[in-house]
């Protein structure tokens, strides 16, 4: 499909969005929000919520053309996902197209989740998070008494004579340090700061696809939280960034992030045999955010089933409840399920923090700052 086609089919998303933006304009408590690590709140993530605010007239809502603010995101985004009114400011995008962008900001600990895990078990006996294994027998595991034993087998000691865990927050020893080799990763949760993302009001296609690999920027959900590509590497790395049963944890710098779509990854752990639940709302067909180049992100299913012509960016077009027939990515079985490349331009600084230039937010290319 070449790109003047995919943009015609999407010429509906921000005519639909620019009606319909913003979040709550109230900042987030971090007061409500533990500052452990990370779990998810069922009642204020549940999708079932967010396709009911989807029904809302968004007539009501006016665009301000003089000062670039639009009307009401919050017909896609869960109540209190975003922190300030949304804008349409000018940016430019990594092909050199000057253009617009939405502009969306969000806590670093948004109140539609909770961050207090489980995380690194504690013991052997304990059981707590989820790993994606990339050594010998890899797959999606519960950090459980067997997987301790699996790492011990393949030369990772984690585990101490007396059945402790080693437990290390990545913050106090810096990123990549020898210092975390051998041990469960758990930073500390930070929810003084913010978050600000870019995402073209129009998609424009690259010539080639670009492949959302380790801890690449793809996207946003619905929730506020922003969504990374693959976690580091522990074959690599020595150290295990443990993910809570839903598929996210936090950045040694201190706010929360997805490495999974947690609206359908008990599919994933079910068919693993990881014995943990996630408590985020499960629907296999939800919207379940946006990736970081305007293109919606949907769960593995639709209409009852995985689409069938989703090309190498797990993307298609078809129509969609919310925006009509236009490409958008879909989730997948695989672990972790998250699109393995982008076919849109993202824009340039399409991710900051406004009052933290300390945040880590890594682009793929490395484990930032």
């Amino acid at each position: 499909m070449n790109q003047f086609t995919r943009l015609l089919l999407t010429a509906a998303l921000p005519l639909v969005l620019i009606t319909a933006a913003c979040g709550s304009s109230d900042n987030v408590s971090t007061d409500e929000v533990s500052t452990d690590e990370a779990s998810t709140d069922t009642s204020s993530t549940d999708a079932t919520s967010t396709a009911a605010e989807s029904e809302t007239d968004s007539s009501d809502t006016d665009t301000d053309t003089t000062t670039g603010t639009v009307g009401d995101l919050g017909l896609w985004f869960v109540d209190g996902a975003l922190t300030a009114d949304a804008e349409v400011v000018d940016c430019t995008l990594e092909n050199g197209s000057e253009t617009t962008c939405y502009q969306l900001q969000a806590s670093s600990l948004p109140s539609t989740v909770t961050t207090d895990g489980p995380y690194c078990p504690e013991t052997v006996g304990d059981e707590a998070g989820i790993w994606v294994w990339d050594g010998n027998d890899p797959g999606l595991y519960a950090l459980d008494a067997d997987f301790w034993a699996m790492m011990s087998e393949q030369g990772y000691e984690f585990v101490d004579g007396d059945g402790n865990i080693s437990i290390t927050d990545p913050a106090a020893v810096g990123a990549g340090s020898s210092g975390t080799a051998n041990s469960c990763l758990e930073a500390t949760a930070d929810g003084s700061f913010h978050l600000e993302v870019l995402l073209p009001t129009v998609p424009e296609d690259l010539d080639e696809p670009t492949s959302l690999s380790t801890i690449s920027q793809v996207g946003l959900a619905l929730d506020g939280v922003t969504i990374f590509g693959d976690a580091p590497s522990v074959a690599d790395r020595g150290g295990l960034p443990a993910l809570d049963a839903c598929g996210g944890h936090i950045d040694p710098s201190g706010y929360y992030h997805w490495h999974f779509g947690a609206e359908s990854i008990q599919t994933n752990l079910d068919e693993a045999g990881a014995a943990v639940t996630c408590e985020v709302a499960q629907d296999v067909e939800a919207l379940v955010g946006f990736a970081y180049d305007g293109y919606a992100i949907y769960g593995p299913e639709e209409d009852g089933a995985v689409p069938s012509d989703l090309d190498e960016c797990s993307g298609h077009v078809s129509d969609t409840d919310e925006f009509g027939e236009t490409y958008h990515y879909h989730l997948s079985y695989d672990s972790p399920n998250l699109p393995a490349c982008r076919v849109g331009a993202s824009a340039v600084g399409t991710l900051s923090s406004p009052d933290n230039p300390n945040a880590s937010l890594p682009s793929g290319e490395g484990p930032g700052r």
